[in-house]
């Protein structure tokens, strides 16, 4: 088996997994049921997966893993400037609610079998959201109001996963504008963002002025 088809394989077992979770319950979350899920045999699953305790671990790393390249794809988007990491992370996740799917719910799954299972097993997400909340601490910004945005989307995201409050566009775009207000309000005088030029490739040249008849 190639590499590219194994890494396939383990996104087959971990997607299962997700799926035992959504539809069952973290207490059903067993090797078997994965193994059912994935309609692969028990054996197949150990040789990638030998204990359930190997499993949740992938499934909280591979979702630490999404949530930094969410971040720092965001980071690499928005204007240069203070608040850009804060301001990355509202354009990110607090653009359009289309965008909390229900595989974004399922995946959150991970962090919750991992609580239920072995508590120590959520430490690649801990060092995801140490390295963005150092990040969104050293962004130029008042302190407390980087971490104020990131824990108002933190918010949101347990309503949603919880099924705490209904998170709809309304309440998606209320709570974005308040934020945008508080980072407009925070910033130095003079201290706008400056806006990331287009590659060289898709850069446009601006027309030359016509001369004077």
């Amino acid at each position: 088996m190639g590499r590219t088809d194994n890494a396939e394989l383990i996104n087959t077992l971990l997607d299962a997994a997700e799926t035992v979770v959504e539809r069952q319950g973290i207490a059903n979350l067993t090797l078997e049921a994965v193994a059912a899920e994935a309609r692969l045999s028990k054996g197949g699953l150990l040789y990638h997966f030998p204990s359930k305790d190997r499993l949740v671990e992938a499934l909280v790393a591979r979702s630490a893993a999404d949530w930094r390249q969410c971040f720092n794809d965001g980071y690499e988007r928005a204007a240069a400037g203070p608040g850009r990491m804060a301001r990355a992370l509202l354009e990110h996740c607090l653009s359009d609610a289309q965008g909390w799917t229900t595989e974004l719910r399922r995946s959150s799954s991970a962090c919750f079998a991992a609580l239920a299972q072995n508590p120590k097993l959520m430490q690649p997400m801990r060092d995801v959201y140490a390295e963005l909340h150092r990040r969104v601490a050293d962004d130029g910004l008042p302190p407390g109001v980087g971490e104020a945005v990131a824990a108002a989307i933190d918010g949101l995201w347990l309503y949603w996963v919880l099924g705490l409050a209904e998170v709809n566009q309304d309440l998606v775009v209320r709570v974005r504008g308040a934020l945008e207000q508080l980072l407009a309000q925070s910033l130095p005088a003079g201290k706008k963002p400056v806006p990331r030029k287009a590659p060289a490739a898709t850069r446009q040249k601006k027309p030359k002025k016509g001369l004077p008849s």
